[in-house]
């Protein structure tokens, strides 16, 4: 269970170095020769660009860490307690692994949907009482969904969320480093390098506004890549949708076909898809979907079991990849 946080940290750390370290590396081995400028209005225009940059950096982070730390646990609190109750029994267990006393399970869910569709639902959670055998196989368990904005949460009834003190003690720290980077580095940076001619030295390429500028333009692009990733692979809140609300039915195969995208790797397949809704209007509708390279071989024409919404009809899954 360590492995994916390792890498996370890893590309972490690789981003910084590019969006950081290099900047700064690069200024202060070149551009810190150059003569300071002659314009004190374009001096201060660098100021207060690089005071607004760190602004909305620390701003954007802000947000991050109220979530992660508070509104992320409220939510989830929140869901578990007032959400739609569905009681579903427990048919297949697995231990995955322990992280800390907690033992991480990957339970196979079945419960009746909120209309009537018999659902099998792949569920992984962290059980901190091991000792007490609440997700052996055969016993119920009371879950509870809800569907808030762009939020969609899945949890059980008996959920207690506890905040990990090293992760909020890492995150404040963090924190402290991007104010000592905003208000002292630029001091700093005045005192040694100003050589009396105010702020002058300043300049686009100075790390204290490159460095914000660079990490904006990165966070902007990573978001819209992942919200790409997101359309093309199907979001958890449609997801969580079908499992409520979806109807299952058997579809036929016409057709499928490479679209030529590829997200990780893995190619994008796009099938045309002929059923019957839950109103007996024989339908067509085109589907698009993420394939493990190692599956590809498997596709065929023909019989599929898939889920549709009884709104929106037009929308459909493959059964099989009901997650949440």
């Amino acid at each position: 269970m360590s492995k994916p946080g390792l890498g996370i940290s890893f590309w972490l750390l690789y981003t910084l170095g590019f969006t950081v370290a290099m900047p700064a590396f690069l200024y202060y081995n070149g551009d810190i020769e150059e003569s300071p400028q002659e314009s004190a209005g374009t001096a201060f225009l660098y100021l207060g660009l690089g005071a607004v940059s760190w602004l909305v950096v620390i701003g954007l982070y802000c947000r991050f860490f109220i979530k992660l730390v508070f509104t992320d646990k409220h939510h989830l609190e929140k869901t578990a307690k007032e959400g739609t109750t569905i009681i579903a029994k427990i048919i297949r267990k697995v231990k995955k692994g322990v992280i800390h006393d907690a033992v991480t399970l990957e339970l196979t869910l079945a419960f009746s949907n909120l209309v009537g569709t018999h659902i099998e639902l792949p569920y992984e959670l962290n059980d901190g009482k091991p000792f007490e055998n609440r997700f052996e196989v055969g016993n119920t368990i009371e879950m509870s969904a809800g569907i808030n904005g762009q939020e969609a949460i899945f949890v059980p009834k008996s959920l207690e969320v506890l905040r990990n003190k090293g992760v909020v003690l890492l995150y404040s720290l963090i924190f402290m480093l991007l104010l000592t980077a905003a208000i002292v580095y630029p001091v700093f940076s005045y005192r040694f390098e100003s050589l009396g001619a105010g702020w002058r030295f300043l300049r686009l390429s100075h790390p204290w506004i490159s460095v914000p500028l660079i990490n904006i333009g990165v966070g902007i692009f990573i978001m819209l890549l992942l919200r790409f990733i997101g359309k093309a692979s199907g979001d958890s809140k449609q997801s969580l949708r079908m499992i409520m609300y979806g109807i299952k039915t058997t579809g036929t195969i016409l057709s499928y076909k490479q679209t030529g995208m590829y997200i990780n790797e893995q190619p994008q397949v796009q099938f045309e898809i002929e059923y019957t809704d839950h109103q007996d209007n024989r339908r067509k509708t085109v589907f698009k979907k993420i394939v493990s390279l190692l599956d590809v071989h498997k596709l065929d024409n023909g019989p599929k079991e898939i889920m549709f919404l009884p709104d929106e009809p037009e929308k459909i899954v493959f059964y099989e990849d009901l997650t949440v």
